[in-house]
């Protein structure tokens, strides 16, 4: 492998040789002076963290120099391309409106799209690109690339590997999140987010077997914070309330007759690689006074299927506690089977898009049977999520899946209003005497009229 070559000159990048940020601000105050619209790409490599923590930092130099040479050979002669740092690279494109910075954005993304040498694998990199067009004398430099880099920021936030645009929305949205990070901060040090139960059902006996902890906030919907506290690094203390909540909640109803429940938590990548993670799990059960088979910790089978070997140990590790590992949405991450054997996990969560069409899609029910079937070969637990209709329920029970969770019992609720379903439960199984099935009796027992059922 070749050496590196460093650069030295003043106003250049030392790696790349490209134009350090002091000279592209310069060339930039130019290019603003000139009568003509000109337009700033923001680029930033999508997950490049991991490329560098994969392979190693001199594998991530490589990379950069690579995607350098890239960027020259995709724009226009006049037009400049810096590196401003990291995996951070700026084009400035002169005599340039927004649809003309449209294609010379879809240019560069054409240039990168074919895979990179790293670390002597070919690797598949994706980039981020925020875009801000300006007139003559509009705005200042700084201004300019301040706002290329929020629209490349919504870029990321909205999925990444895709080009964003600046507008005034972006703005908007760039300072509600920034308002809402700050808010989410203090709502996790001063303890204001809520955790709320959905129940878990046995599908044999009607019975409340368990409860899935998730958490709620009222100022802004899961699907809003959750991946705000992913992205801000918020999710480390925000999973270890939830966790140490759930473990105190649990020890509260088995002391108030609900036994024996299990409690599952979500947890992220992010998460375990914390080497204190298993640890935090530790002293959580403990201060609590909880047995660890009564937890069960669950991460998405995408996450799972990128997670890196930290991650995996620090679930073996919780493993080795007695707490269970689980899947969720299971069937959606193109996890092998060879890949399936090799995980601590113990428990899949059947997705809820497989289970909406249970009794009604064939395919769908084909797909939840060979999980169901590939599951109890391998001797591991299924919950299926989602269950919104009692035709759903009844097909699972002829499956032979033994829990599942879903609106047709009930969303998530208060820790204290999960005893009216383990009631129900009770009299729903003391009154089935089989001319109607355990879910309708269910369902009456809940009040819930027939015609009124999803």
């Amino acid at each position: 492998m070749s050496t590196l070559v460093f650069h030295s000159r003043p106003g250049y990048d030392a790696l790349t040789g490209l134009p350090d940020r002091a000279a592209f601000l310069a060339g930039l105050r130019a290019a603003l002076g000139r009568e003509a619209p000109l337009a700033v790409l923001f680029l930033d490599l999508d997950d490049f963290k991991l490329i560098n923590d994969g392979f190693g930092h001199e594998a991530g130099d490589r990379l950069l120099i690579q995607v350098a040479q890239r960027l020259r050979g995709a724009v226009h002669d006049g037009d400049l391309v810096a590196r401003l740092g990291g995996d951070e690279f700026t084009v400035l494109c002169a005599d340039t409106d927004e649809a003309g910075a449209t294609i010379s954005a879809g240019r560069i993304r054409g240039a990168l799209s074919a895979p990179f040498d790293v670390g002597g694998q070919r690797r598949h990199v994706r980039v981020s690109i925020g875009c801000r067009v300006a007139a003559p004398g509009e705005d200042t430099p700084d201004a300019v690339l301040r706002d290329a880099d929020t629209a490349m920021y919504q870029a990321k936030a909205g999925g990444k590997d895709r080009v964003e645009l600046f507008s005034d929305e972006t703005r908007a949205k760039l300072l509600r999140r920034l308002d809402l990070e700050q808010r989410l901060r203090a709502a996790i040090e001063d303890e204001q987010l809520t955790v709320a139960f959905q129940p878990q059902i046995d599908l044999s006996s009607g019975h409340l077997v368990g409860a899935e902890a998730l958490v709620r906030w009222s100022e802004a919907s899961p699907a809003e914070f959750i991946p705000l506290a992913e992205e801000t690094g918020l999710i480390a203390p925000l999973g270890e309330f939830v966790l140490r909540t759930a473990t105190r909640t649990l020890v509260q109803l088995h002391a108030d007759g609900l036994k024996p429940l299990t409690i599952t938590v979500n947890v992220s990548t992010r998460q375990l690689e914390d080497p204190e993670f298993a640890r935090i799990v530790q002293q959580a059960l403990g201060e609590a006074g909880l047995e660890p088979r009564h937890l069960c910790l669950e991460l998405t089978e995408s996450a799972l299927m990128m997670a890196r070997s930290e991650a995996l140990d620090a679930l073996r590790e919780c493993k080795a506690l007695g707490v269970y590992v689980g899947i969720d949405d299971f069937g959606t991450g193109h996890s092998s089977l060879a890949r399936l054997r090799e995980l601590p996990v113990e428990v899949l969560k059947v997705d809820r898009s497989f289970v909406d069409g249970l009794g009604t899609e064939p395919e769908d029910s084909a797909v939840v049977a060979a999980i169901l079937s590939l599951a109890h070969a391998l001797g591991l637990h299924v919950v299926a999520e989602g269950v919104e209709t009692p035709l759903q329920a009844d097909q699972l029970i002829a499956l032979g899946c033994a829990v599942a969770q879903g609106f047709l019992w009930s969303p998530a609720v208060p820790a204290d209003e999960l005893h009216t379903f383990s009631a129900v439960a009770t009299t729903a199984r003391r009154g089935h005497r089989g001319e109607k099935s355990l879910v309708d009796e269910m369902m009456h027992q809940l009040g819930i009229a027939k015609e009124t059922r999803p």
